[in-house]
């Protein structure tokens, strides 16, 4: 991980993520040119200022289309709407890695939560 803009920044780290069966039977495909359509939920440590991240899957390939939101998280792991803002750019699909870059705008670390959409 690298630094962007911080300087008294915390990195985030990730404190759990969910990833069931890669491909999971049950899951239909929406039709058109995508044929299949994976979520991964990733809860991260506190974390904040501007930062460059990975999240490995088996699911994530060089061509798929990759979204990402990320939001605060409360003790429970719970998402809100807080202060902060959370801000993702500059996602960059690889062989079974998604990078991206998140800014934290608080100077304090947050725990945040990143939904990761990934079709094929």
């Amino acid at each position: 991980m690298t630094t962007v803009n911080s300087t008294n920044a915390v990195t985030p780290k990730i404190t759990k993520i969910e990833q069931g069966d890669a491909r999971d039977a049950s899951a239909e495909a929406i039709g058109g040119n995508v044929g299949e359509v994976w979520r991964i939920p990733v809860w991260w440590g506190p974390g904040n200022g501007a930062w460059d991240l990975p999240i490995s899957s088996n699911v994530i390939n060089a061509n798929s289309t990759v979204v990402i939101t990320a939001s605060e998280v409360d003790g429970n792991g719970n998402r809100f709407v807080g202060s902060a803002p959370f801000q993702v750019d500059n996602i960059a699909p690889g062989n079974g890695v998604v990078w991206f870059k998140i800014n934290i705008g608080w100077g304090s670390p947050l725990p945040m939560r990143t939904d990761v959409t990934v079709f094929n």
